[in-house]
């Protein structure tokens, strides 16, 4: 992954056919050691820098962005501007719709005399075609997805009003939605053809779609229901937040505002442990690493450092027992399987 100053990644090096990656992007005005802190914070791990610059504000003047390369439309901007005017000049160039989430704190929204007030992980779309005046007050982080009108037809035709409605955070589309986009920030699918990239971008257009045809909460569910839908949810959170290795059991009870307790007891319907699951899916996550050909030169150390691991040591006697072979014995027979 990449660290740049700069707000694009360079032409020449963004071709359809390339790996699909995360990509940042950081103000001229953020420190290297601030932006490193900010990196760990989100990813578990501080990622390598680059000497590009750039005299263009990011969007919502954040202090730093992740996107991805090639770009699909999703960016998540860290630390924006208290106000925020749209179109402003000097301001990046996004296509003429845009989905917009607070991931926390509260976003104000308005164009002309409509005025909606975002909660955290509300959402709404946005007709750029018109000024649009944000405030975002204490706000750390507020999600972007540029849409494109011809894979989604209805957004020509619908009324700039009723695309600004907020979807409320409990809506099962948008849940779902979030939670995708976040993977393929983090790069955690293997988008390396620009078929599996352009299949990624009609996924996401085709979720906002169900969003905007069904905005409303999910009904009344069964209790078993609703433990399963809570489970799935903090698994997902899990899933994004393997690579961190300050990932614990308080972090994912004060995401769902829930007690760390609850989050044990929904993981004891199934038989095992907080600890016992993202042991498992760290590990899991490695094997599929270790016998991918694109990660071929990477070392086993890094890659345990990489999946959430703090302790080598500790990496290796846990792959062994879990796969009944070292890391290196799992590399080196993919590799046989490959050659033949």
């Amino acid at each position: 992954m990449d660290v740049a100053t700069t707000t694009q990644p360079e032409t020449a090096e963004t071709g359809a056919g390339e790996a699909f990656s995360p990509f940042w992007l950081l103000s001229n005005g953020i420190a290297r050691e601030e932006a490193s802190a900010i990196s760990h914070k989100i990813l578990g791990r501080v990622v390598g820098y680059r000497g590009l610059r750039s005299e263009l504000a990011l969007p919502f003047d954040a202090r730093c962005i992740l996107t991805t390369r090639p770009a699909i439309g999703l960016m998540s901007c860290f630390e924006p501007a208290a106000r925020w005017h749209w179109p402003a000049a000097g301001g990046i160039e996004l296509p003429r719709y845009v989905l917009v989430r607070p991931a926390d704190g509260r976003a104000i929204i308005e164009q002309g005399e409509r005025r909606i007030s975002l909660r955290a992980r509300e959402a709404a779309v946005l007709d750029l075609a018109c000024e649009t005046r944000f405030r975002l007050p204490q706000l750390g982080r507020i999600d972007l997805i540029a849409l494109d009108p011809e894979r989604l037809p209805a957004l020509a035709s619908a009324d700039a009003a009723e695309l600004m409605r907020p979807v409320p955070r409990g809506n099962r589309g948008l849940q779902v939605l979030a939670h995708y986009g976040a993977l393929l920030l983090r790069g955690l699918f293997p988008l390396n053809s620009a078929a599996l990239q352009d299949l990624a971008i009609r996924h996401v257009h085709d979720l906002v779609d169900v969003v905007l045809k069904d905005r409303s909460l999910p009904g009344t569910q069964h209790i078993a229901d609703r433990r399963a839908s809570r489970l799935m949810a903090i698994k997902a959170d899990i899933e994004v937040r393997l690579e961190r290795r300050d990932l614990s059991l308080d972090m994912i009870a004060g995401l769902h505002g829930v007690t760390p307790r609850a989050i044990q007891k929904a993981f004891e319907g199934e038989g095992r442990a907080f600890s016992e699951y993202v042991l498992e899916r760290r590990l899991e996550r490695a094997w599929l690493r270790l016998v991918s050909d694109d990660e071929a030169r990477l070392s086993i150390s890094n890659l345990a450092f990489e999946v959430g691991f703090g302790d080598l040591s500790y990496f290796n006697r846990s792959f062994r027992k879990r796969f009944g072979c070292s890391p290196s014995q799992a590399k080196a027979g993919a590799r046989q399987d490959t050659a033949r």
